[in-house]
């Protein structure tokens, strides 16, 4: 135990609450072999976090037993994302921002190149491929990393229905974060990614105005328009909102009863 906590303390001292691999080799003066297992003894007892593949973190006091992930998910992604162009996305920006009420199990990353790897401190990984361009469009700096504004997040997830689980979560995330979010940015948004922004734009626009929310995205949507899905997978049509063209696949109140307000 002395030596383990010597480690801790040399890493500590050197400013490294996040270390990789090759960090604790150096510090160890052992094989790698010999280092693995050094580590695997540190996770076992909870002294230390692996971030992602060679990489490690410290866990703070207080944070024994639990994940590191949870207390600090930039930390975490900001490790295993390194040398990419990312952003921390859709549910996983919302929990984060304080929007969600429930935790999220799977981490949403939008990344510009696809990675090796399908976990991040033993949670589930969601990579979704972006453009470059777009990766921190409304996206701010947290700490090592990069996540989602509010309004991005919202907006991406109208952008796909798909990855969220449906209109239900829409609503959910829509009826929570409206009061906060700034519609201008999120219009401008919708001119940054063309016929598909509009279409998100559409779906917010289309649910905000039904169930009475707060936020006032008023897009400029003509008859000669296609009517658009609120879910695109789904082909049901239970309510069509001829304002907005969108076709609904579920009924006002069902969603009224999810928003709560």
């Amino acid at each position: 135990m002395n030596r383990q906590l010597e480690l801790i303390d040399n890493l500590l001292s050197e400013g490294l609450d996040e270390f990789t691999f090759d960090d604790a080799r150096a510090h160890l003066n052992v094989s790698t072999e010999a280092t693995a297992n050094f580590l695997a003894r540190l996770r076992k007892i909870g002294l230390v976090d692996k971030l992602a593949r060679g990489h490690y973190a410290i866990r703070p006091l207080g944070a024994l037993g639990t994940s590191l992930v949870t207390e600090d998910l930039s930390t975490a992604v900001g490790a295993a994302f390194e040398s990419h162009e990312h952003r921390i996305a859709y549910l996983s920006a919302l929990s984060e921002l304080g929007v969600l009420s429930h935790p999220v199990r799977t981490i949403y990353v939008a990344c510009s190149k696809p990675v090796r790897f399908s976990t991040v401190s033993g949670k589930p990984l969601r990579v979704v491929l972006e453009k470059p361009e777009t990766i921190h469009l409304e996206a701010e700096a947290v700490k090592n990393s990069w996540r989602s504004s509010l309004e991005r997040a919202l907006f991406e997830c109208a952008l796909r229905v798909d990855l969220i689980g449906g209109v239900e979560r829409l609503a959910e995330v829509i009826g929570s974060g409206s009061r906060d979010a700034d519609a201008r940015r999120m219009a401008r948004l919708a001119s940054e990614f063309g016929s598909r922004g509009f279409a998100a734009e559409r779906r917010i626009a289309s649910i905000a105005m039904t169930l009475r929310l707060p936020l006032r995205l008023n897009p400029k949507v003509s008859v000669r328009q296609p009517v658009i899905r609120l879910d695109p997978r789904d082909d049901r049509v239970v309510w069509t909102d001829s304002r907005y063209r969108v076709s609904w696949n579920t009924t006002v109140d069902e969603l009224q009863a999810i928003v709560g307000n």
